[in-house]
Formats: C-alpha cells, sequence, structure tokens
C-alpha cells in the first residue's frame, strides 16, 4: 500500500504568485487544475503570500510613545527620522510632519527588497500604521494582496499606508479593506475599485485623527489661512454632487421630488449658501429661512 501524498504544485503558479503579491502582475489561474490539486494549490499560495513579506521591526525604546507616555524614557528632543533617513526625501518630509502633528512614533521598517517597499512604521497609543512605497499606477489588486500579507504577519497592524515615491498618491488600506466583505445584494465580495490617491500627509493624517484628534491645533489655525480656497471647494463640491444626482434614478417618491429641487436650483444659490455657512458671517437662521422659501416654492 502506498501512502497518499500531496499534488504537486507547478512552479509557474509559484512565480506568478510571486510576481502578482510583488509586482502587481496578474493572479495565478487555477483552471486548469483538477479539483483536488486546485484546492491544494489554493492553500499552498495563500501560505506564500503570507510569507512573502517580512514583519515590519518594533520602534526602539527610546522612541516607543507608550514607554514615552509613562514617562519609563525621556520624551525625544527631536524627531527620530532627522537620524534615520534623508530628510530630502518627499516620504520622510510627509512623515516628518506627521510626527509633528500627532502623538506618534516615526521608526524605519524591516524591508524584504521587493518592489513593495516597507518605508516606515507610525505608533500611536492605538494605531500602528505601516507606510510602503509602491511603484507608480500599481494596481489596488496588488495594494490589497500585499496587506493581507501584512495583516496576517503583524498582530497589532491597524492599516497600511501605500504611497508614491513623491509621497502625492496615497491610499490607506485597513484590515477591513483588504478582505473580503459579505454584501447583501451580491454575497463575498472584495471591494478592489480604484481609490483616488491623495498627498501622504492628508492620508495618513485623516486616519489618526479618527484616534488622536487635535483639537488643540485647529483652534490656532488662522481663519484666513484656513479657509484659504474655500470659494473653490465649495464650488467643485456643488458641481460634483450635481454630477451623481444627474446620473441618480431614484425608485422612491420623496427621493424623486428631492433630486427634482436640487436640480432645478442653479449651482450658485447652493455655492452662496456653502461660502456663508464657512464663513459663519451670516446668523444660521437667515440661510435656513432662504432654504425653506425655496422647498416651498417648488412645491
Amino acid at each position: 500500500m502506498t501512502e497518499d501524498s500531496d499534488p504537486e504544485i507547478p512552479e509557474q503558479l509559484v512565480e506568478e504568485q510571486l510576481r502578482f503579491l510583488r509586482e502587481g502582475g496578474p493572479e495565478p489561474d487555477l483552471r486548469s487544475l483538477d479539483e483536488d490539486a486546485a484546492g491544494f494549490a489554493s492553500q499552498a499560495l495563500r501560505v506564500i503570500e503570507s510569507l512573502v513579506n517580512a514583519s515590519p521591526a518594533s520602534p526602539p525604546l527610546a522612541s516607543d510613545p507608550v514607554a514615552i507616555r509613562l514617562g519609563l524614557v525621556p520624551a525625544p528632543s527631536g524627531s527620530p527620522l532627522q537620524s534615520t533617513a534623508d530628510p530630502g526625501d518627499p516620504v520622510t518630509a510627509a512623515l516628518a510632519e506627521i510626527e509633528h502633528r500627532f502623538t506618534v512614533s516615526v521608526a524605519p521598517a524591516a524591508t524584504d527588497g521587493t518592489s513593495f517597499e516597507r518605508r516606515f512604521e507610525c505608533r500611536s497609543i492605538v494605531e500602528n500604521v505601516l507606510v510602503v512605497v509602491v511603484p507608480d499606477a500599481t494596481s489596488r489588486v496588488a495594494m490589497t494582496a500585499h496587506a493581507r500579507g501584512a495583516f496576517a504577519l503583524t498582530d497589532d497592524l491597524s492599516a497600511v499606508a501605500y504611497t508614491s515615491a513623491t509621497a502625492t498618491d496615497s491610499v490607506i488600506l485597513t484590515y477591513g479593506d483588504s478582505h473580503e466583505i459579505l454584501r447583501p445584494s451580491s454575497g463575498w465580495d472584495l471591494d478592489v475599485r480604484s481609490a483616488s490617491g491623495e498627498p501622504l500627509t492628508l492620508a495618513v493624517g485623516r486616519y489618526l485623527e479618527r484616534s488622536d484628534p487635535q483639537w488643540e491645533r485647529v483652534e490656532k489655525l488662522e481663519r484666513s489661512g484656513a479657509l484659504t480656497g474655500a470659494e473653490v471647494d465649495a464650488e467643485a463640491t456643488v458641481r460634483s454632487m450635481r454630477e451623481t444626482l444627474t446620473a441618480a434614478n431614484p425608485r422612491l417618491d420623496h427621493k424623486k421630488d428631492a433630486r427634482s429641487f436640487v436640480l432645478g436650483l442653479s449651482d450658485a444659490l447652493f455655492v452662496d449658501w456653502a461660502q456663508r455657512v464657512q464663513s459663519t458671517e451670516h446668523p444660521s437662521d437667515e440661510i435656513l429661512d432662504e432654504i425653506r422659501s425655496a422647498v416651498e416654492e417648488s412645491l
């Protein structure tokens, strides 16, 4: 009697999986294998996905935010980035700004030498964000696959920030963003829609703001500086919302009425309302009365 042995995995599949994880190539196709071989190969490729990336290094004790908060080590007088990386590097400069704005410690992360370059690890008491520099035009699918491996290797990782080398095109992926979710209408699904990139400082800062809001810094902002470009932002937002409504096809009567009402008013009117709310120079009751009058006239 011969003992059963596991099916062999073609070397080509392993190479395709590595290219998929590291360079964003096509995902391996298992349809040519029989059912048993495909099942075994699928499990093996998941192991490769978990092992292909090295685990990020823990921060040095001297810059550990928890140790600093507990008073176990003195607070650093300067950014650890100044002594660990090139200050002229855009990614380093962006994270130096993040470290200044938030209570986080930024330390170099262990890298595996692939095209997905693990650069830094941003740790706060409640967050741990891994920053990875990826080649230009890297697909969201490749980022998602890489993120799954990163989360599998690091228990306390809360998010992965993928960014271009210029730190101008970045996206944050959480554990939920990189795994399948159950949608009532379509079943299990993985959201791999392309996300519009934004500067690294905005992407990481917005994520950290959820758990560590810096209200005292907002209070000190000059009003003129804080609202620079507010007029342009209001016009862009109104145009975007109008385009969304124009393409919408609501089924409920009250939503149809609301859509007709909004599309029946001019962009200039909505922009005016938005700018007056932003300026805070006009009483809110005055603006609400104008909105009520516009609704009554549309009935």
